[in-house]
């Protein structure tokens, strides 16, 4: 158990020269996985989601995106987050007054996708909808995720906690697998198990979980290669 006082605040680090070497390097272990992963299928658009709010998988998804444009690869990081969307945020960016809603509804890619200096390609959240998960499983999101697939090596969808909604579910049918992200000492044993239950109900194709704010001194300090496979961070989104 950590000790202290639980940690509610949202501290976003950005993978790169001015983080940790171990956190880095989390995010290159976490690419070089799915590279392995999509030697033996498609594994170009992933779902990252968690069990409940404030797991952290809103900064995983950035640096996981961040982290596959620094290998060389052309990337896509879609907030389909159309409840509490906070990409925008985190990458000190204004709300998008045309977005993901916009373009499902007759908009243009040329309007709403945005471009970072890292190379890195966004299409954030704008108008919420009445009708999250009805618009995310929509053939108009079928039509876009096939159309935007010709274009990246990788589209990452940022979506909301699949204990809580069924978004991520519902916009699983049109990916090739989901990523799972766990904080650790936060969700539970049964939220998790919840989480995974409602994955498989849907038959989405469960990549693999990121256990997130590894409490590293706890650890097994005996191998020198912990940090490959434990994800440390201090961000809760």
């Amino acid at each position: 158990m950590l000790k202290g006082k639980k940690r509610t605040e949202r501290n976003f680090l950005l993978a790169g020269e001015n983080a940790p070497f171990s956190y880095n390097e989390a995010f290159k272990s976490l690419r070089t996985n799915l590279k392995f992963l999509a030697m033996g299928k498609s594994c170009k658009k992933i779902i990252l989601t968690s069990a409940i709010p404030a797991e952290g998988k809103s900064s995983v998804c950035i640096n996981l995106a961040t982290s596959l444009v620094e290998g060389g690869s052309r990337v896509l990081l879609v907030d389909a987050d159309l409840r509490k969307p906070v990409l925008h945020r985190y990458l000190k960016l204004h709300r998008s007054r045309k977005g993901l809603t916009t373009l499902l509804s007759g908009g243009s890619l040329e309007d709403t996708i945005l471009k970072l200096d890292s190379g890195l390609h966004l299409l954030l959240s704008d108008a919420i909808p009445p009708n999250p998960a009805e618009l995310l499983g929509s053939e108009q999101m079928k039509t876009l995720i096939d159309t935007l697939s010709q274009h990246y090596d990788y589209i990452l969808f940022d979506t909301p906690p699949v204990s809580v909604v069924t978004d991520a579910a519902v916009l699983s049918q049109y990916t090739d697998g989901v990523i799972l992200v766990v904080r650790q000492n936060h969700a539970t044993f049964e939220e998790a198990q919840l989480a995974k239950k409602n994955l498989d109900t849907v038959h989405a194709r469960i990549l693999g979980a990121v256990f997130n704010d590894f409490d590293t001194k706890s650890a097994d300090r005996e191998s020198g290669y912990y940090y490959s496979y434990n994800y440390d961070y201090s961000d809760k989104t």
